[in-house]
């Protein structure tokens, strides 16, 4: 059985929850341990084992993997150093993949990958550790996607494109093949990109623009 700790709460970490139990039902020896989590006591009916900073996680039984769940587009560097800070060992994180999502089979995931109902993810697609895909989400061959990404609900990433560290795909949005999306950058909701996107650029509209730009010391 593998017990997994959710590391957040509320909103994503309810979903991811719910993503285990389909997992469960449909048979995978998997189930939800419970949370970690500064403010609550439980939720959803999970218990919270601890708070999230100063190493409680080493607390927990040695046999209890983990999911980042913190996840906002607004404080994406600081949810990523936090990430980082607590300095669980990658071993230690689950891949969580939802039955009905497709994968390829020459796709490679890494740890604390979290794929949502319906998701597909073409071949020869290399997903980093801690990136999420929600719900009927794709992902075209040979697209690599870097660690900490978060592609939103119907979003269509397009062949051969290259998704850096902690980049924000909203939903419904489009990203054209062959080009960039940059680190702690956002694609806003049904946007459509057809040129790439610099680090910290936020961009919207069909086709999408620049519409401003995060700070890099307090994304």
């Amino acid at each position: 059985m593998k017990e997994i700790v959710i590391i957040g709460g509320r909103g994503n970490g309810t979903v991811i929850a719910s993503v285990i139990e389909d997992c469960a039902d449909s048979g995978q020896n998997i189930k939800c341990a419970g949370f970690l989590n500064d403010f609550e006591s439980e939720i959803n009916g999970y218990p919270v084992l601890g708070k999230i900073r100063n190493g409680n996680w080493k607390k927990l039984s040695g046999h209890l993997y983990f999911i980042y769940a913190m996840s906002n587009v607004n404080q994406s560097c600081m949810r990523h150093r936090l990430l980082q800070e607590l300095n669980i060992p990658a071993e230690r994180f689950a891949t969580i993949v939802h039955p009905s999502a497709v994968v390829s089979k020459k796709a490679s995931l890494g740890n604390g990958v979290v794929l949502m109902p319906f998701v597909h993810v073409g071949p020869d697609v290399a997903i980093g550790n801690h990136s999420q895909f929600f719900a009927q989400s794709f992902v075209g061959h040979d697209t690599e996607v870097s660690e900490f990404v978060f592609v939103a609900n119907n979003a269509s990433i397009g062949g051969r494109v290259r998704v850096e560290e902690g980049a924000h795909i909203g939903s419904n949005s489009s990203v054209l093949e062959r080009v960039t999306v940059g680190r702690y950058s956002l694609v806003g909701l049904g946007s459509v990109v057809i040129r790439s996107v610099a680090a910290f650029e936020k961009v919207a509209g069909n086709p999408a623009k620049t519409i401003g730009y995060f700070c890099p010391d307090h994304a």
